[in-house]
């Protein structure tokens, strides 16, 4: 690290002091500090959306992934395609659950069941998001140790202290003072200046690592992959000497080789030579997916997003414009992990090979290895000035989830736990207080769990299998009782606490036998295994019962406010009647703007185009001929260039419209009139 990168990490910080003293002074009630006063246009939504589930911890596990299946990967991940821009374009859950005008999920599962289920499954919502999120400054705090070359102790006033604890402090720190100074306004608006700063590093890191390696450099390695073992023209001169002891033949090596081995005959470019991959090869996006698609609108780790949009309309643009913003994220990820792979497997760069096994070895944990692999890579690739955008692309993803995460688990702990036991409501002084409380004490909570806990799994896995333990049980209920008017309480109950039950159980069988196969094979059981079989049981379960307790559909007009119950929004979109039969079929209703129709119709050929490429190239190679390794070469050209275009383009149009969305919202919390009754009671 030079002063350049230090001094663009300076400013960052004063960057985000500035915003947080400036938006504590307009946050003035407790529908702004929990949903920024419903103010949000798609374009803040968006970015500051994406930042909200970036985190580094994310970004990690995306680079755990990407280092073993490669731009491969990228193929499987088209999977998502289709079904989430079904989701986004139908607007499904976040459209009805605007309408319902809920502050918190739990309010609407009130609402919806009952003030028990209520009360219960809030503490499952906190018990299973604190899970997950308790272990963000682990990961975070190893990352900024290990990247910036900080000793593990260092000495003050003569007593010796830990880096790991002492980083963990500060983080959390960052994290908790945002998040209390002004709430969702501080979190929307830092969240949003972040994501800006991510598009920069990312857009400058793919410059240079194309500069840097050239892309027939690149594109060969990852070639000569799927035969590395038998390959002499590529792999690090120390692995290939290991590969020859009998030690290594015998299993017994380094837990830092058993990060850099990779099966034989596993492409890190041809997707179809990725079947033999154990943890993040297809079956692992085809999970993914069915776990998409139950935790749509469920999880709360951004539960102040849900809740922020200035109409419905506003939240479905919002989702819609996402499919867009990610693109940039998965991009840049996808580059560091294969300039990571390219610089170990390529023996054109053996002196750098010998300083990241130096850095590497030095870690005793291997699940550490495998986390801070690709970022030690990076911290002997990039030049200064890119070192320190890369820097606070991590420290600043970790910021924007963190805050994000404390605020929201705090946020329902109070609202979904201690405030359905009051009898009488808090002032919205009082309520401001204990809500910024609330996110102290997540903050406490996460850094005692980081300072005991240790990791069994990947990140990914770790990830899916606490969601569960709410995610499992409440999707039924939640997505169930927005959509059908058959499921009851009796239903809800049975769903939550079976989905709960074995998402619990399987991060304790976990933690016990890590290494627990499925009967008569080699597949080691993970975290993703369980969460799926957890939604599963629970669907089942919540259907049966609702159907042999429902006695009396509930009404489902009054709780999205329609009909008879509608109620005027201070936000009206402007009405278009004169809609084409096409365009209803297609999801187009009466608030589209003329510009808005063609966002959306742009999206849907985007994502039709590329979903028809998956699926007609997926059964071409599995049921006539697949194609070469070299041919696949070609295609990744045209795809990733596509791809970058598009990321550029979307980079730039929505960091103007969040500016402006940005304005609106400041000028706007200036002039609002303070509803103190909109508190999330019911």
């Amino acid at each position: 690290m030079t002063n350049i990168d230090w001094f663009i990490i300076f400013l960052f910080s004063i960057l985000l002091i500035g915003i947080a003293y400036f938006t504590n002074r307009q946050t003035k009630s407790v529908a702004s500090f929990l949903s920024s006063e419903r103010l949000a246009g798609r374009y803040l939504l968006t970015i500051a959306q994406s930042m909200a589930f970036l985190s580094a911890i994310g970004t990690i596990g995306q680079f755990e992934s990407y280092y073993r299946n490669g731009i491969g990967g990228m193929w499987w991940g088209m999977l998502l395609m289709p079904v989430g821009i079904i989701i986004a374009l139908s607007g499904f859950v976040a459209y009805r659950y605007r309408e319902t005008r809920v502050l918190t999920m739990a309010q609407f599962l009130e609402m919806r069941y009952s003030r028990k289920f209520r009360v219960f499954s809030g503490i499952i919502a906190f018990f299973s998001g604190v899970l997950n999120c308790a272990v963000f400054p682990m990961v975070t705090a190893n990352f900024i140790i290990y990247f910036l070359g900080f000793p593990l102790t260092f000495e003050l006033l003569g007593i010796s202290f830990s880096t790991y604890h002492t980083t963990m402090i500060i983080m959390i720190g960052s994290a908790v003072a945002l998040a209390i100074s002004g709430g969702q306004n501080t979190i929307m608006v830092t969240s949003f200046f972040q994501g800006i700063i991510t598009s920069l590093a990312c857009i400058a890191s793919i410059w240079f690592i194309l500069h840097f390696f050239g892309w027939d450099n690149i594109i060969n390695t990852l070639l000569f992959s799927e035969n590395i073992l038998n390959n002499q023209s590529v792999g690090p001169e120390w692995f290939k000497q290991k590969i020859q002891t009998s030690s290594f033949a015998e299993g017994k090596y380094p837990e830092i080789i058993a990060n850099l081995t990779r099966p034989e005959n596993v492409s890190m470019m041809n997707p179809f030579k990725q079947t033999s991959l154990p943890d993040f090869g297809p079956s692992f996006f085809i999970m993914m997916t069915i776990l998409y698609i139950a935790k749509t609108g469920i999880w709360q780790g951004g539960a102040g997003f849900m809740t922020s949009a200035k109409t419905p309309h506003e939240a479905r643009m919002g989702n819609i414009l996402s499919s867009w913003r990610w693109l940039m994220i998965t991009l840049g990820t996808v580059a560091f992990a294969v300039a990571a792979y390219v610089l170990i497997w390529n023996p054109i760069y053996s002196d750098i090979q010998s300083k990241i096994v130096i850095t590497t070895t030095s870690i005793n944990d291997p699940y550490i290895q495998s986390q801070m692999l690709v970022p030690i890579a990076m911290r002997e690739l990039l030049p200064a000035g890119l070192l320190g955008l890369f820097a606070i692309f991590m420290i600043g993803s970790s910021v924007s989830t963190d805050d994000s995460a404390y605020h929201s688990w705090g946020s329902i702990f109070l609202q979904d736990v201690i405030m359905p036991f009051r009898k009488t409501p808090f002032s919205t002084r009082e309520h401001l207080i204990y809500l910024r409380w609330s996110i102290v004490l997540i903050g406490i909570i996460a850094f005692i769990f980081s300072s005991l806990w240790t990791m069994k799994d990947f990140i990914n896995m770790w990830f899916e299998i606490t969601a569960a333990i709410y995610v499992g049980g409440a999707s039924c209920a939640i997505i169930g009782g927005l959509y059908w008017k058959k499921g009851t309480t009796q239903g809800a109950w049975a769903g939550l606490i079976t989905g709960s039950s074995i998402s619990v159980g399987g991060i304790i069988l976990k933690q016990i036998y890590p290494n627990l196969c499925f009967p008569g094979t080699e597949i080691i059981i993970n975290g993703i295994h369980m969460a799926v079989f957890a939604v599963f049981i629970s669907y089942f379960l919540f259907f049966i019962v609702s159907l042999i307790t429902c006695n009396k559909p509930f009404n489902m007009d009054k709780l999205l406010n329609r009909g008879k119950y509608q109620k005027e929004d201070k936000n009206t979109d402007t009405e278009h009647k004169n809609i084409s039969k096409i365009m209803r079929i297609l999801g187009v209703t009466k608030e589209f703007s003329l510009s808005d129709k063609v966002i959306y119709l742009s999206m849907i050929i985007w994502t039709l185009g590329w979903s028809l490429t998956f699926i007609f190239g997926t059964v071409y190679n599995l049921s006539f001929n697949q194609l070469s390794s070299e041919e696949w070469k070609s295609w990744w050209v045209i795809m990733l260039s596509v791809q970058a275009l598009v990321s550029l383009g979307t980079a730039i149009w929505f960091t103007i419209g969040g500016a402006q969305d940005t304005k609106f919202l400041f000028k706007s919390l200036a002039l609002i009139k303070v509803d103190k009754n909109d508190d999330g009671m019911v």
